[in-house]
């Protein structure tokens, strides 16, 4: 089964590569884009753990956002060494063009399913992945 997902995530993965290219923007830069616009405030560390990645590599995807502008970082008004990004202007215009195409290439993989299995889905991933992050 866990080749099965594997191969899923990896698929779905390289759709929306596809159709992020004519924007700059990776699967993973958009996925981390969203996190930071839905997470305001989230420091780099936040986002390495949550990418299961270490800080170094996540401040390297997150100083190429900050570079291109989507992105600026402050200091932590409580810890002056956390940096804190929030999604600038040009970052939430251009994630609403993305949001749509991560729709659509969602509504690909999953549309032929009814709403029960949809959810059914749903809730079966969150669950794995909250017992994992758990123990």
């Amino acid at each position: 089964m866990i080749y099965l997902v594997n191969n899923l995530n990896l698929l779905v993965r390289r759709m929306l590569d596809e159709r992020l290219k004519p924007h700059n923007l990776g699967g993973l830069q958009y996925t981390i884009l969203t996190l930071i616009r839905d997470r305001d405030g989230i420091s780099s560390a936040e986002l390495s753990r949550r990418f299961f990645v270490t800080p170094q590599t996540m401040n390297e995807s997150v100083t190429g956002l900050e570079r291109r502008g989507l992105i600026a970082r402050t200091e932590s008004e409580t810890n002056r060494r956390i940096l804190i990004a929030r999604v600038l202007p040009e970052g939430l215009a251009l994630l609403e063009t993305c949001d749509k195409i991560a729709d659509e290439v969602e509504a690909e993989v999953f549309s032929d399913l009814s709403a029960d299995k949809q959810d059914v889905l749903h809730d079966l991933l969150r669950d794995r992945i909250g017992r994992l992050m758990q123990g």
